[in-house]
C-alpha cells in the first residue's frame, strides 16, 4: 500500500483538483495517443510549490528539496538504461532531468510541446487566494475563471499526448524518460488510464501499455 501524502503532496494534489478539465471535453483522437511504453519524471519541488503558487510558465528554480529530490530521483533510476530523456525548456525540470543524464549518460532533448498548464495573469499568485477571490470551495474547478490569456485544457492535453507520441514513434524500441511537469503527467493519466493520481515531485513514473489499456507503475 502506498505512504500517506505529505502536506506538500496533499497541496499538489489540490492544485491538481481546481485545474482540472470540466464535463463533457471530447476525447483526444486515437491517432495522437502514444502506444508505446516510456517513463514520466515530474521536476522537483521549487518554493512556489511550497508556497502553493501558480508558477505555469514562470522559470522558478528548484528549491534545496527539489535538489535532493532529483538526485534520489537519479538513484531510483540507476538500473534504467535510458536511451533519451525528452524534456519542458522550463529549468525546473532541466535540472530535474540533469541528474538523470549525468547518471545515465542519455541526450536531453528539449520540447516546449511539454510546457506547463499555463494559468496567464493569475500565475504567481498564491492559489487560495485566487479562490477566495472567486468564492471557490476547495475542489471547485477554476477552469470557469481562468483569464482569457490562459492555456485551454481541451487544447493542452492533445499537444502533450501528440508530443509524447512523437518521440516514441521516432524512437520505437528506445528507452525513453519523459521530464515535465504535473499538470503533463494529468492530461497523460486523463487520457491513456482515465485516472487522475497525484504526481509527486521527481517520483518516476512507468507507463505501459498492455491488452487492455495501459499499466502506471511508480518506480522506487
Amino acid at each position: 500500500m502506498p505512504s500517506p501524502p505529505t502536506p506538500i503532496e496533499e497541496s499538489l494534489q489540490a492544485l491538481h483538483d481546481v485545474v482540472q478539465a470540466g464535463p463533457g471535453l471530447d476525447r483526444v483522437a486515437s491517432h495522437l495517443l502514444p502506444n508505446r511504453a516510456f517513463y514520466f519524471l515530474r521536476h522537483g519541488e521549487t518554493q512556489y510549490n511550497r508556497e502553493r503558487r501558480f508558477q505555469g510558465s514562470i522559470d522558478v528554480p528548484l528549491n534545496e528539496t527539489g535538489v535532493a529530490q532529483a538526485r534520489q530521483a537519479a538513484r531510483n533510476l540507476s538500473g534504467h538504461k535510458f536511451t533519451r530523456i525528452i524534456s519542458s525548456p522550463a529549468n525546473r525540470v532541466l535540472k530535474t532531468a540533469s541528474f538523470i543524464a549525468e547518471a545515465s549518460g542519455a541526450p536531453i532533448h528539449i520540447d516546449a510541446d511539454l510546457m506547463e498548464f499555463y494559468v496567464g495573469s493569475f500565475e504567481g499568485q498564491r492559489i487560495t487566494a485566487i479562490m477566495k477571490a472567486y468564492g471557490l470551495a476547495k475542489h471547485d474547478s477554476i477552469m470557469s475563471i481562468l483569464p482569457d490569456d490562459a492555456d485551454k485544457w481541451h487544447e493542452l492535453v492533445p499537444r502533450i499526448c501528440a508530443a509524447v507520441k512523437r518521440w516514441t514513434d521516432r524512437h520505437a524500441g528506445e528507452t525513453l524518460l519523459i521530464a515535465a511537469h504535473g499538470l503533463v503527467f494529468r492530461a497523460l493519466t486523463e487520457s491513456l488510464i482515465g485516472e487522475r493520481p497525484a504526481c509527486l515531485h521527481a517520483v518516476p513514473y512507468h507507463f505501459r501499455p498492455n491488452e487492455n489499456g495501459w499499466d502506471l507503475n511508480k518506480v522506487e
